[in-house]
């Protein structure tokens, strides 16, 4: 026979679980579109970028439940294709730059660690008394845009891959133009190429 308490612990438990399900299903994934679809697009040598940014704040809550822009981001969605025949090019996050589109260069390395950082700062603190709620509501937040930032692949012929990418901007400044450098590299050679684009 099982105690009060453990009684007590497995429904807790089963509560934590269904509220963690539910919670994951919160998050509609942003409707896929082609890389012309977008905001801003670009190709060269049979490679298409599209480029969305995400400002709507109310778009921002539906797909990512945070406030982005109060918080001193902005989530860009970039879709990649690989429109050749026979080709196949690698993409890495972590060589995404981006800046001021007056700049010559963008010169701020975008990798894994933008998106956790972000993931931690759109966090809201509701103090002590609400810490197990804020664990748990945080810990879907930061899943879920870790889960949808784009990752470094290999772009066989005629695949396409696309996620987002969390951009600081200023928080109460109007912003200035931000152009995102996206190189490609064609696999088994040294050759590279840039894909920019200013929004």
């Amino acid at each position: 026979m099982y105690s009060a308490a453990v009684k007590k612990l497995a429904v807790a438990s089963t509560l934590f679980l269904l509220s963690l399900a539910f919670a994951e299903s919160t998050f509609p994934d942003y409707p896929v579109r082609r890389a012309k679809e977008c905001q801003v697009s670009a190709e060269k040598n049979g490679v298409i970028i599209g480029l969305a940014s995400i400002e709507d704040p109310q778009a921002q809550k539906t797909y990512f439940q945070a406030n982005f822009t109060k918080k001193g981001f902005i989530p860009i969605l970039l879709v990649i294709e690989n429109g050749t025949s026979e080709e196949t090019f690698l993409f890495d996050k972590t060589k995404i730059t981006y800046g001021a589109a007056s700049a010559a260069v963008p010169p701020a390395h975008l990798g894994s660690e933008a998106g956790k950082a972000l993931a931690l700062s759109v966090i809201p603190f509701l103090g002590r008394l609400a810490a197990a709620q804020v664990l748990s509501t945080a810990s879907h937040i930061r899943q879920n845009l870790l889960k949808k930032e784009i990752q470094s692949t290999t772009l066989s012929h005629g695949v396409s891959v696309q996620g987002f990418l969390y951009i600081p901007v200023p928080k109460k400044n109007t912003r200035e133009k931000i152009a995102v450098r996206v190189p490609i590299s064609k696999a088994g050679t040294d050759e590279t190429f840039d894909l920019n684009l200013i929004f």
